[in-house]
């Protein structure tokens, strides 16, 4: 009877235990912008003006704002960020129809199912910057991209409410894993790149280092485990 209670008491603590660690491998597959850092200004800044001439810029006056720290803005620009977050991450938006259509035009094959959301960040400069007749802003960014892999950066237009394309010309993936983007106005930003293993019909957040589908099927795995072990117990439960 002891013997019985003891293997009871075992397969419970297993039963426990293996939900904690399910959960902890779901909550890798399930990660945040918000936890996101954000990337950091590679190097110099250059303003481009309308000619096309470029000027080095005080890369420390930039002004990167993650996800997870948006509360520290103006209440005119937090608005402006939670619009255009709201949008970016609805799969019932408009945005889900753009960014298929910007897909097909720049590259075909790959679907818009598996394009998710790596960066969403805030960018601004401390002093004014001038865009009004086509000048941009060049910075590199953070990260660890690679080199032939398509990396989207869309970027917030409060005017029109919509989130526009940087042109895949405009934005360059460097060998040591940073980019270099050429961006049109300061606003909210986002950088999206393509995941294999996405699975979604619609834009998700993802953490660095692509695809989860390893990290599913663990989670998979758990799951069956612990309910042959809740079997178990419950039929020993019954034969006692």
């Amino acid at each position: 009877m002891k013997g019985k209670k003891n293997w009871n008491r075992i397969m419970l603590m297993t039963a426990v235990l293996l939900m904690l660690t399910a959960g902890q491998v779901f909550a890798a597959v399930t990660p945040s912008v918000a936890q996101k850092a954000g990337p950091e200004v590679v190097g110099t800044a250059t303003y481009i003006d309308a000619e096309g001439n470029a000027t080095v810029i005080d890369a420390a006056k930039i002004i990167i704002t993650p996800d997870a720290k948006t509360g520290t803005l103006t209440p005119e620009q937090k608005a402006v960020y939670d619009e255009a977050k709201a949008l970016l991450m609805d799969p019932k938006s408009e945005f889900s129809d753009d960014l298929a259509a910007f897909m097909t035009a720049n590259y075909p094959g790959i679907p818009a199912e598996n394009i998710v959301v790596r960066e969403i960040f805030e960018i601004d400069y401390s002093q004014e910057l001038s865009f009004d007749n086509g000048q941009k802003l060049e910075l590199t960014l953070s990260g660890s991209y690679k080199e032939g892999d398509p990396v989207i950066v869309t970027i917030f237009n409060k005017d029109t409410g919509k989130w526009d394309f940087i042109e895949t010309s405009d934005v360059k993936v460097n060998a040591d894993g940073t980019i270099t983007v050429k961006f049109p106005h300061l606003c909210p930003a986002a950088i999206l790149v393509y995941d294999q293993g996405a699975e979604t019909a619609s834009v998700v957040p993802a953490e660095e280092g692509g695809s989860n589908t390893l990290t599913l099927l663990l989670v998979g795995l758990g799951v069956l485990i612990i309910a042959a072990v809740v079997f178990l117990i419950l039929k020993k439960k019954k034969t006692a």
